[in-house]
């Protein structure tokens, strides 16, 4: 590269970051993409690296630089790998300080890879820790540039690299936590320390806030370092306990440590001093056995929740957001790792137990600046109320503080009403000025909150109900007289103030209705429940029902013109799911219904339950009691007239929400849950509204099945029904499943006569009765249901799904919904696929399933993946897949039957689905997961039932095929990784065993063929399995170890390979002890695949594992 070169390469980058057309940024990026084409152009890099000065080019040149690096790794040799890192780590003491901050962060991404990939291979990369010591031993900007190369060296070893294994991220990032985080941890706690002693001589305050930005960064990565290898969510905002190295215990012991987070918390500014209470909550969630003994725990949590109140007290920094939300989330473990009785022995917790309630009650109030840290204070007092019983059975001996907790008697009910209070404060507000976040908007949110309300409000439920009703009772009378108001003034345009106060009186009600959904849902009734919470339940519940009568009576009256508002929708059908969890169903005493007759007379509610049930009767007597005194208290009738009410307010919104997808969604949702109910499904079928939808499942009906954004309702909205009508004494003859599936034939049979499908109309008629079948056949558990589906549709309609597969194979809304359809239809769940002996149906399913697949197949191929690539195509072939897996795997078809007759339909079938999958590139075949699991589930059943076929590939594709085995065998998902280890199985196997014949076969043939055009594919397999074996998780052990005796037998020299390469790894001692190892491992071992032989290999295995895993030097 010449200096012309380099800026037209500057003028490229220039384009690609700035330029606001499209068309020049897609040349620009293929024109500067060729750096990370080959590994020729590493000397083009280094040479903009050294003379540009254009950040962008400077950051295009070291991203091409990692990429190509860690695509070409075995091309360069360990010495130059160590001239690239010094290098980069030379350019970035001399340059770092006047770069761009995006250049620098790609500078040490680059480093951090080339330490993390070579980390066996040369002690200098192991020596990185003291190496960036002379950063920090520089210049304050050398020092923050330290920084960031250790905090990003923590990020790299913590994270599994893509397109390697978990054995080899595991070695590492072992080996890192022994040798080296424990020196990077300590160098951001001396850091801050220096930082706060004002010990950085010529550093300004931005430099010192930078340099503190970066220490606080680091420690938080040491913290939150994956010791163990359990792969921790990094999303959840649950951190559970940290498992610090017991070489950490002095440092963490160390009152100084915590207290030199509170202090530098004190002195210095957001964002930093936010970083310093998420480093204090992380402290706090440290493993409680690392502290030994027990009283070191102590005297750690009193120095923490001392400085806690001292935070409390002056309530320093907590005005800025990010500081409040971190403290809110640190006082939130505190009650999560430690144990009551272990707060109230310390010092400080009466003074904590003052401050706090006033705390959250503030908290609360200021709901708009509060809302994503609520749920942790609720978390906070439902764990302190849940542990109350225990603690006061158990007193404290030597608390001071043991009378304390009966503060919680008057604080707690304060607080459940603050809370309840700034919700509907919220509402008002939200509804004067739609600028502002709703929090009802926030759904996680929501159920993050209402999830905590069972406990709290079970602590003293009977005042916290009066409370509730107190406030709701007020706002439902100004609600039932402003809608008489508009009841009276005849569909006349609502004024805006009015519109605005009817807003804030639903969304009120919403979260009053969600609250009393919480408690009620939280609480499971059993013979040991608090006696008069079911008349507290009632009294909550007749309030509920009423707001739904208000607004039911609106809806209908104007034809579902007028509307209450979307989160008041949704807070009934979150209260009736709770309330079916707590009283729909026989174990909560509800009296058995009797199964509904095909005569459909609604079901009786006297029915007595029966004495089979009750694992003891008088527990089911309280349970009953307790059932008919809320039903009697809420006054509404029996339950069978309760429930109606839920299945009737079902309908309607499926009636007159169709343009709103999220109630839709919900109610479908609450429907299923219903009709999943043994007794209360049976209850259902014998309702006058269960009875019109089983009959009347039309979009005429119901308008919602048009609405293309709900066509995935249509398949649960025909399961729930389907289910009804399969689970509950059914009968394929009756006139009630005649009448069911009597819409969706006559779809089927217009389909058959339609000239065009190349229409809208046809194409959303497709998709619709995919969708429905797809429900339908979802709820065939067993032979009886199966078959009569399978008869209906088979022979008449499946021209229909062969036609739209090959004349619809464009249209992926189409298409998904019919493979998906078919994909059930395959599966044998239950043995729900079995026919009589003298039926070919099996066979004939098969068929029509191929014919789908080859029309599709064969259309598909030679359309070019567009900017959708899943989406138009990928998505098709995962799906064509899955069919083919199931229905190899059903055992419902003699695959000998397709040869000995000539039948193509099965090699049509595998041809297609073999030219499919290897026409994805391959690095989107790994890249998209659902694309990914199908191929590789494919593979297996490949290899287990149609291995003969396999071995008849050409050599190419065959070798294709082993090398994703190997690929999958390393997968971080041991479901794929387990697959490829049982397909390698199969095909060792019959290779042993054809080798043993003396007779050439044409499979014998093919095999030798192939492994003499792949001479190391033994060895490769084998080398992965046992490196898995020996490095990997335990959890992996079984799954993958059982080719490893297959393997074996194939070829010894694999082994003996093995075993040499191993040993060549290894200091001398420990040659001698593999080789015992290994004798161990064969000794008594047959050679051949029997059962009880395996077995017992597979045992000795494990003993071999361990023996290895106790003196291996691990490289």
């Amino acid at each position: 590269m010449d200096a012309n070169q380099l800026r037209e390469l500057e003028t490229l980058c220039r384009v690609l970051y700035e330029s606001g057309n499209e068309a020049e940024r897609a040349h620009a990026q293929q024109s500067v993409l060729i750096l990370q084409s080959s590994a020729e152009y590493i000397p083009q890099c280094q040479y903009v690296l050294d003379n540009s000065s254009s950040p962008y080019a400077l950051l295009v040149a070291s991203t091409s630089l990692t990429k190509l690096i860690t695509s070409h790794w075995n091309n360069f040799t360990t010495p130059q790998r160590v001239d690239i890192r010094n290098y980069v780590l030379g350019y970035l003491a001399q340059k770092g300080p006047t770069l761009e901050k995006f250049v620098t962060t790609s500078l040490i991404q680059m480093v951090c890879r080339l330490t993390k990939y070579g980390w066996f291979d040369d002690e200098q990369h192991r020596e990185i820790v003291a190496e960036v010591t002379k950063f920090l031993q520089a210049t304050v900007d050398h020092c923050v540039i330290g920084l960031q190369i250790l905090s990003e060296l923590v990020t790299e070893m913590n994270l599994p690299v893509a397109g390697r294994n978990i054995t080899f991220h595991r070695k590492i990032a072992v080996s890192f936590r022994e040798d080296s985080l424990f020196r990077v941890f300590q160098v951001a706690l001396t850091s801050i320390k220096q930082l706060q002693l004002h010990n950085i001589r010529g550093a300004s305050p931005q430099q010192e806030a930078r340099m503190g930005d970066q220490a606080l960064a680091l420690l938080i990565k040491c913290l939150s370092f994956d010791f163990i290898g359990t792969n921790p969510d990094e999303s959840s905002e649950e951190t559970g306990s940290l498992q610090v190295p017991t070489s950490w215990r002095a440092v963490v012991q160390d009152p100084d440590t915590i207290q030199l987070l509170f202090d530098f918390y004190q002195t210095t500014s957001p964002p930093n001093s936010s970083k310093c209470l998420e480093a204090l909550m992380l402290f706090a969630s440290v493993r409680r056995n690392l502290f030994s003994p027990d009283k070191e725990r102590s005297v750690y949590l009193g120095h923490l929740l001392k400085g806690i109140c001292t935070i409390l007290r002056a309530q320093e920094g907590l005005s800025d957001q990010q500081n409040y939300h971190e403290f809110c989330r640190l006082i939130g473990r505190l009650k999560s790792n430690y144990q009551l009785s272990e707060l109230m022995k310390t010092e400080s917790f009466q003074e904590w137990m003052d401050l706090t309630p006033d705390f959250t009650i503030k908290s609360f109030r200021q709901w708009q600046w509060s809302a994503n840290s609520t749920h942790y204070l609720l978390a906070l007092w439902a764990r302190l109320v849940a542990a109350l019983p225990y603690v006061r059975a158990d007193s404290v001996p030597g608390s001071p503080n043991s009378g304390a907790m009966n503060f919680l008697d008057t604080r707690v009910p304060q607080i459940i009403q603050a809370y309840v209070q700034s919700r509907l404060d919220s509402a008002e507000q939200c509804a004067l000025d739609d600028t502002l976040d709703n929090p009802l908007d926030d759904e996680g949110g929501l159920y993050e909150q209402l999830e905590k309300l069972p406990t709290l409000c079970h602590f003293n439920y009977r005042q916290t109900g009066e409370y509730i009703v107190s406030v709701l009772d007020p706002i439902l009378n100004q609600y039932a007289e402003a809608c008489s108001i508009l009841d009276q003034s005849g569909g006349a345009a609502i004024p805006p103030q009015q519109q605005q106060q009817l807003e804030s009186m639903e969304n009120q009600t919403a979260w009053l209705v969600y609250a009393i959904g919480a408690i009620i849902g939280g609480q499971t009734y059993s013979s040991t429940s608090t006696e008069g919470d079911e008349v507290v339940d009632a009294d909550l519940s007749q309030r509920v029902f009423r707001a739904m009568q208000l607004t039911e009576h609106r809806i209908i009256a104007s034809g579902g013109q007028t509307k209450p508002s979307v989160h008041f929708e949704l807070s009934l059908l979150y209260y009736f799911s709770s309330f079916r969890k707590s009283y729909i169903g026989e174990q909560h005493g509800m009296p058995s219904a009797p199964t509904p007759s095909s005569s459909m007379q609604p079901a009786s509610a006297g029915a007595a339950s029966s004495p089979i049930m009750a694992p003891s009767e008088s527990a089911m007597s309280s349970k009953h009691k307790a059932y008919l005194r809320m039903f009697e208290r809420l006054g509404l009738g029996d339950h069978t007239l309760v429930v109606n009410m839920m299945v009737t307010k079902v309908g309607n919104n499926l009636k007159f929400w169709g343009e709103t997808e999220v109630v839709i969604s919900k109610t479908l949702a609450l429907f299923f849950e219903v009709a999943s109910g043994y007794s209360s499904g049976k209850l259902l079928l014998g309702l006058e509204t269960v009875q019109y939808l089983i009959g009347n499942h039309t979009a005429e009906e119901f308008p919602f099945l048009a609405v293309p954004a709900n066509t995935r309702h249509r398949t649960t909205f025909h399961s729930t029904i389907a289910r009804l009508i399969f689970t509950t004494a059914f009968d394929e003859s009756s006139e009630r499943f005649e009448r069911f599936m009597e819409p969706i034939e006559n779809v089927l049979n217009q389909l058959l006569q339609t000239p065009n499908y190349r229409v809208p109309e046809v194409r959303e008629a497709v998709i619709g009765v995919c969708r429905d079948l797809r429900g339908i056949v979802q709820q065939t558990h067993n032979r009886r249901t199966y078959s009569c589906i399978f008869d209906l549709l088979y022979p008449a309609y499946f021209p229909v799904f062969v036609r739209a597969a090959d004349e619809l194979y464009d249209h992926p809304a189409v298409t998904t919904a019919l493979l998906k359809f078919l994909q059930e239809l395959a599966y044998n769940k239950a043995q729900r696929v079995t026919f009589d002996q003298s039926s070919a149906s099996g066979i004939l399913l098969f068929r029509e399933l191929s014919s789908v697949v080859v029309a599709y197949g064969r259309r598909i191929q030679p359309v070019p993946a567009g900017k959708n690539p899943y989406g138009d195509t990928y998505k098709g072939v995962a799906l064509c897949l899955g069919i083919l897996y199931r229905a190899l795997g059903g055992n419902y078809v003699n695959f000998g039957v397709f040869q000995l007759y000539n039948d193509k339909s099965l090699e049509n079938a595998l041809e297609i689905a073999l030219q499919l999958v290897l026409s994805i590139p391959h690095e989107d075949l790994m890249h998209y997961p659902k694309v990914k699991n199908a191929y590789f589930f494919f593979l297996e059943i490949l290899f287990r039932n149609q291995l003969a076929s396999v071995v008849a590939l050409e050599d190419g594709i065959f070798r294709q095929l082993v090398q994703s085995l190997h690929e999958g065998m390393n997968s971080y998902d041991l479901a794929i990784a387990a697959q490829c280890a049982t397909a390698v199985d199969h095909l060792a196997s019959l290779y042993f065993q054809e080798m043993k014949k003396k007779r050439d076969t044409p499979v014998k043939h093919a095999l030798r063929t192939h492994v003499q055009g792949s001479p190391n594919m033994w060895s490769t397999l084998l080398a992965a399995l046992l490196d898995i074996l020996v490095y990997g998780e335990v959890n992996s052990q079984w799954a993958l170890s059982r080719p490893i005796l297959s393997l074996t037998l194939c070829s010894e020299e694999a082994l003996t390979n093995y075993q040499q390469t191993l040993s060549s790894s290894q200091p001398p001692e420990n040659r001698a002890q593999i080789e015992e190892a290994f004798a161990a491992l064969f000794a008594d071992v047959r050679p051949n695949l029997e059962a009880a032989n395996r077995d017992k290999f597979t045992q000795r295995l494990g003993q071999f594992r361990n023996t290895l895993r106790g003196f291996l030097t691990i490289q």
